[in-house]
């Protein structure tokens, strides 16, 4: 576990709809959807919304997806997308740029999110507060 939680929960959430969502918009608006990387960046941005959307937090909709969990998948997401343009080929070097950066920013993001944890006093003093899930 890594000393440094600087990023609150709620926070990482939110940065992972812009990113789900920037991730399904990125070949459209930097010109590569016929190339190798269309299908990489719209499925990443399509299991980012997905995690985000069923991750348990206050910007979860669904609440199902163990914080633990949401976790792994989120370094394992970081380390596909820096190994993504080698193991797929990209042909544009914007997707090749975008898929580096943004795999390297998503462990980073992740490794300095203070995720809450399972037992709600640890929460409390380390300042997270705690949320009711959603009906």
């Amino acid at each position: 576990m890594s000393p440094v939680r600087l990023l609150p929960w709620a926070l990482h959430e939110a940065i992972e709809y812009l990113a789900g969502v920037f991730f399904v918009l990125a070949p459209f608006v930097f010109q590569f959807q016929d190339g190798r990387a269309f299908p990489v960046f719209v499925g990443v941005g399509v299991v980012i919304l997905a995690i985000a959307i069923i991750s348990k937090g206050t910007l979860g909709v669904v609440d199902v997806l163990p914080t633990p969990v949401h976790a792994l998948l989120d370094y394992l997401l970081g380390f596909f997308l820096l190994l993504a343009p080698f193991i797929f080929a990209f042909e544009n070097q914007a997707a090749l740029t975008i898929s580096i950066f943004l795999g390297l920013a998503h462990l980073v993001i992740t490794l300095i999110t203070r995720f809450p944890s399972a037992d709600p006093a640890t929460d409390v003093e380390s300042g997270i507060s705690e949320q009711t899930p959603h009906s």
